[in-house]
């Protein structure tokens, strides 16, 4: 048992180690696969198209590829092109190898398919569908699963103290949160603060001093309409990147904020109709480059909630930005945090630092930093 915490541990500390590095890393990962005409292949492709897309396989396996499919009404569907479950190492190891003639032939041969105009034709409305930022979403679409979706009712804090001047913590990520939120709402797409940003709005109607991101969530159906609602953000602000596990696709973004080179995550639920409840989907349970203790940290999140706990959604000021949170806050997050959800840590006005209560269940935690 204890080799094997070490060893825990260890990995730990190296993935943490390389955190700084990967960050970087990732982006670059998204700005080469996002091109459309190397990672993404039509259903409906023939010719010199198919064979081009036949040649990307590689390139479209590393930088996990979608297969595009027109619908009867002039819509395309996008799904992920390969299962990822299987000799994922090997297939991920022959195909980087593969890589390099990979885009030069595909995309080559691709390249002289677009002389066709049916090609031309069928890549610009697969485009411009993909690209289709102009989204609203009618309330029947939920109401046909049984969410309650109706004018919010306010919310207030319990009002534990801050020491002065920490309200500006995460100044820049909630002018971000401010900016996807009123995106969201003007689509019609129904979303709430989550975690340890649901957990500072109930505590002190905004951040917690000593966090580090912003959260949000949102249902998995909406994925896609989250997606394209998003492309209206500002790219030289941010940039919008799908965090989702290739075994669980189409479950999680992550926002970069460029100027703090910080994170705000997206996380998404899914919809049990039967049994009326909600279950956070843990993308990143599979990723070796996530530390244990994160991995032992999130997996807590996965506790079912009730429909009546989050919908229908109420409203509140987190540090004077117009936010949604769940119906039943304090329920919503007992089942994240356990029953006592007061501060791990009290201003105390006199000394003006904070004091550890050391009390407080949450620092016998295992894993606890």
């Amino acid at each position: 048992m204890r080799r094997t915490y070490m060893l825990d541990r260890l990995w730990d500390f190296f993935a943490e180690s390389c955190q700084a590095f990967f960050f970087p890393l990732v982006c670059a990962y998204y700005a080469i696969g996002g091109s459309l005409f190397l990672s993404c292949a039509s259903s409906d492709a023939a010719g010199l198209e198919k064979i081009g897309d036949t040649l990307l396989i590689p390139f479209k396996y590393v930088f996990c590829g979608q297969m595009a499919t027109p619908t009867d009404q002039g819509e395309w569907v996008f799904t992920q092109r390969f299962d990822y479950t299987n000799a994922f190492w090997v297939k991920t190891g022959a195909s980087a190898i593969a890589l390099p003639i990979s885009v030069v032939l595909g995309g080559a041969v691709k390249g002289l398919a677009c002389l066709s105009s049916e090609c031309r034709a069928r890549m610009a409305a697969k485009t411009a569908f993909y690209f289709d930022s102009n989204v609203h979403v009618p309330p029947e679409r939920y109401q046909a699963w049984g969410v309650q979706i109706e004018e919010a009712k306010p919310f207030i804090s319990q009002g534990h103290l801050r020491r002065p001047g920490d309200e500006q913590n995460l100044s820049i990520e909630k002018k971000a949160l401010g900016e996807i939120g009123a995106l969201l709402t003007k689509a019609g797409i129904p979303w709430w603060i989550d975690c340890g940003t649901c957990l500072g709005a109930y505590r002190y109607g905004g951040v917690i001093p000593w966090d580090e991101d912003i959260d949000i969530a949102v249902l998995e159906p909406d994925f896609d309409l989250v997606r394209k609602t998003l492309l209206q953000l500002d790219p030289q602000k941010y940039l919008v990147q799908d965090w989702s596990s290739r075994l669980t696709p189409q479950n999680f973004f992550k926002v970069y904020v460029r100027q703090t080179n910080r994170l705000i995550d997206i996380y998404h639920f899914a919809i049990e109709p039967e049994t009326r409840t909600l279950r956070y989907i843990f993308s990143l349970d599979t990723n070796p480059m996530f530390p244990e203790w994160i991995k032992i940290r999130e997996r807590r999140f996965t506790v079912p909630t009730s429909f009546a706990s989050v919908f229908p959604l109420k409203k509140t000021l987190f540090d004077g930005i117009e936010v949604f949170l769940p119906n039943d806050p304090e329920t919503y997050l007992k089942r994240y945090y356990g029953d006592n959800l007061d501060p791990v840590k009290t201003y105390d006005p006199l000394t003006k630092r904070y004091e550890k209560v050391l009390t407080h269940p949450y620092w016998q935690r295992e894993y606890v930093h």
